[in-house]
C-alpha cells in the first residue's frame, strides 16, 4: 500500500488514496483510489478502458448499501451524499499477495499517461 500512496502522491489531489487512521493495522484486500473523473475529463468507464487497454484490470467495489436492491425495497430511497460521492469516485487498483513495487509502478505510470492524455500535468 505504501508504494502506491508514494507513487500516486504526485497526481494529488485529482488521485488520492483512501484515508487512514492511525494505529489501525489494516487487512488489505483491495486498493482503491479516490479519482476526480470530472476534473480529469474522464469517465470513470474511460479511465479503466484506458488501463485494460494498457493490460491492467480495475474494478469498482463496492455499491452503496443504500442503492442495493434489497435495502431499496426495504427501506426505499435514501439520500446519503457522502457514500455516493466517495462511489462515484472508487477505483479498486490491481493489489494481489505477490504484487512487485515495479507492478505498482506500472499500474501509477498508466494512470499518469491517462491524466496527460486528459490534458492534465
Amino acid at each position: 500500500m505504501r508504494r502506491y500512496d508514494e507513487r500516486l502522491a504526485e497526481f494529488a489531489p485529482l488521485i488520492r488514496p483512501l484515508g487512514r487512521m492511525r494505529d489501525v493495522s489494516a487487512g488489505w484486500h483491495l486498493y482503491v483510489a479516490r479519482i476526480d473523473f470530472a476534473a480529469i475529463g474522464r469517465s470513470r468507464a474511460a479511465v479503466m478502458d484506458g488501463l485494460r487497454a494498457r493490460g491492467i484490470g480495475t474494478q469498482v467495489h463496492y455499491i452503496p448499501v443504500h442503492r442495493q436492491p434489497y435495502y431499496r425495497a426495504r427501506y426505499g430511497a435514501v439520500s446519503l451524499p457522502g457514500a455516493d460521492e466517495y462511489y462515484g469516485q472508487a477505483l479498486s487498483l490491481p493489489l494481489y499477495a505477490d504484487m512487485a513495487d515495479g507492478d505498482v509502478d506500472r499500474v501509477a505510470a498508466a494512470l499518469g499517461d491517462i491524466l496527460r492524455e486528459s490534458g492534465m500535468p
